[in-house]
């Protein structure tokens, strides 16, 4: 990773995805804290849980193990002064409820492809005053009535743009240009900014220019 981070423009984020949380021990460990050392890592994460039906296994002892490796990247990125970048899918709730009981209210928090209900992502807005939300791709899908709700209701100054590539393609994006890659790409941010324009029935580059401010104040970037 330290080629790409020499790269101008770019930082980092490391953490073990809930997904792989069967691999967590103490030499993962290790090797994130040496990752979320490096003066361009701006965060740890994603970290967190994955209830998704087809995405992961979801036994109760599998589950445990996301809670445990969970649990241990919030202590050392505590103890580490770094955000988080949260990955909870199906798992919103309980993932708040671990947030809540450890880390403190003022903590910068970045909800990394927020699918869940607008009532959940109030909650834990208003117990984090530094959460953002992010909203992906996913607001330009036809079946996204949940996230399409998050982007018209949650607060402009909490809102952060992701594209998640190569995952979730802005659907809008196939409207302007018919050979545009099929895969996303960070480039593509700008399809979800817009989406979210309409939705919210603002000009674009009101959303882009506070969304550029949020960044600054999440990441200091």
């Amino acid at each position: 990773y330290d080629d790409i981070l020499s790269e101008d423009g770019v930082w980092g984020a490391f953490g073990l995805h809930p997904h792989n949380a069967k691999m967590w021990s103490p030499e993962i460990e290790k090797n994130l804290i040496r990752a979320n050392s490096h003066p361009k890592c701006v965060a740890w994460g994603e970290m967190g849980l994955d209830y998704g039906k087809g995405y992961t296994e979801t036994s109760p002892d599998v589950i445990e193990m996301q809670k445990d490796a969970f649990l241990a990247q919030i202590k050392q990125a505590l103890k580490m002064n770094k955000p988080f970048v949260i990955h909870a899918r199906g798992a919103e709730m309980d993932a708040f409820e671990i947030m809540k009981a450890k880390a403190p209210k003022d903590h910068r928090i970045h909800f990394h492809c927020y699918s869940g209900s607008w009532n959940t992502a109030w909650k834990m807005l208003e117990h984090f005053p530094n959460m953002y939300i992010g909203v992906t791709g996913l607001v330009t899908f036809g079946t996204a009535s949940d996230v399409r709700e998050v982007a018209r209701k949650v607060p402009l100054e909490r809102l952060l743009i992701e594209t998640d590539a190569p995952y979730m393609k802005p659907s809008n994006a196939n409207l302007v240009d018919q050979d545009s890659p099929r895969s996303a790409s960070p480039a593509m941010g700008v399809w979800v900014a817009a989406k979210i324009a309409e939705i919210r029935r603002v000009e674009l580059d009101d959303v882009l220019i506070q969304v550029r401010q949020n960044v600054k104040n999440m990441y200091g970037i």
